[in-house]
């Protein structure tokens, strides 16, 4: 007679998803909250990007607690030793969190595309960054399609007395593997566009390096992309309850860290002040002032006017909003320090021939 088989050893693994996530959905709160704050001083001035990262900092928050709730119920155990109405909740909070996740990552990326929208004119750059932001509401779309219709009934999600019928499980891996090559691509452009406008800028050497930092931190964020790639072979493998941790734990902070990365380039001003006191940004000599800020772009590559004159696109990522790309023939901008605004002299050609006799009289 053969003995009965051990007990399969249980297993703690809520505190790996908490405590990492503790602390980087705080950042992300600190952060994103600095953002708002910026954009409402001195007056509300919140765009399309600031509206659609709050909503994605609000699922993040919603979708952390749930999965609070969830280890509180046994997540993270293995299903043998936790208790069967335990498990149900633990499952629907997972469920939830999932779904919020999908929505969450779309407008994280669709807020980062909206903040680089204004700073070109050239057709491609815009066309470019609208395909992504609709990639990304179409892989979102495709995903909720599956999640919601891959098993039935739905309870079986969280019911283990239900027996589904699912798809394929060789489906949703392949497609899984699909889509994480279309998040890295997306992440990878996102990140890299901006490179061309950084070598425009009329900085040292290491402050354009510093602000290509800032802009690129998207690229941690891919980097979560990668490793989460590695979990898909063990996809429905294992025991629900445990062996979801770590590939949640992925998610999650391939989430936190994207928002951190939207929000970095907004809070200038303050990394600014601190380039300043470390002495990597200068001042110039004379006036006590800094010369062209950083993010003030003009793109004289962008088109030509219809008049021959250089299409100049303006731009400014620092806690103001970026003002709208425009064309000036025979103008010049003038930036005055301490304030966030372009100011564009425009002179027509009748008041320079009048300056011009009145300089030889």
């Amino acid at each position: 007679m053969s003995s009965p088989s051990a007990p399969v050893p249980d297993t703690a693994l809520g505190p790996t998803y908490l405590i990492p996530g503790t602390i980087f959905v705080a950042i992300a709160l600190a952060v994103c909250t600095g953002r708002i704050w910026t954009r409402l001083r001195p007056k509300p001035h919140l765009g399309w990007d600031d509206h659609l990262i709050i909503i994605a900092e609000v699922l993040s928050l919603a979708g952390f607690c749930l999965t609070a709730a969830a280890v509180g119920h046994g997540w993270g155990h293995m299903t043998a030793y936790v208790d069967p109405a335990d498990a149900t909740i633990a499952h629907k909070c997972i469920f939830a969190v999932e779904i919020l996740w999908m929505i969450s990552i779309v407008f994280v990326r669709a807020s980062v595309a909206c903040s680089l929208l204004p700073l070109s004119t050239a057709r491609l750059w815009k066309w470019t960054l609208w395909i992504l932001i609709a990639l990304q509401v179409a892989l979102a779309i495709m995903w909720m399609t599956i999640t919601l219709a891959s098993c039935k009934p739905l309870r079986a999600f969280w019911d283990a007395g239900v027996y589904p019928k699912c798809w394929d499980t060789r489906i949703t891996i392949n497609l899984g593997w699909v889509s994480a090559g279309l998040y890295i691509i997306s992440d990878l452009t996102l990140a890299l566009m901006p490179i061309k406008l950084i070598r425009t800028l009329n900085r040292p050497l290491r402050e354009k390096v510093a602000v290509g930092i800032l802009m690129g931190l998207g690229l941690i964020a891919t980097s979560m992309v990668c490793v989460k790639m590695t979990t898909f072979k063990s996809v429905n493998s294992g025991d629900p309850l445990s062996a979801t941790v770590i590939p949640s734990l992925y998610a999650k902070l391939e989430e936190v860290i994207g928002i951190i990365a939207a929000c970095m380039p907004a809070l200038k001003q303050t990394g600014e002040a601190l380039l300043k006191k470390w002495g990597i940004m200068k001042e110039v000599p004379g006036n006590g002032q800094m010369s062209r800020p950083s993010f003030v772009i003009s793109l004289k590559d962008v088109g030509k006017s219809k008049t021959g004159g250089d299409a100049i696109a303006v731009a400014d990522l620092d806690g103001g909003k970026a003002s709208e790309a425009a064309l000036y023939d025979g103008g010049k901008a003038e930036w005055h320090a301490g304030s966030s605004e372009i100011t564009i002299a425009k002179t027509s050609e009748s008041e320079r021939t009048t300056s011009k006799h009145s300089a030889q009289a």
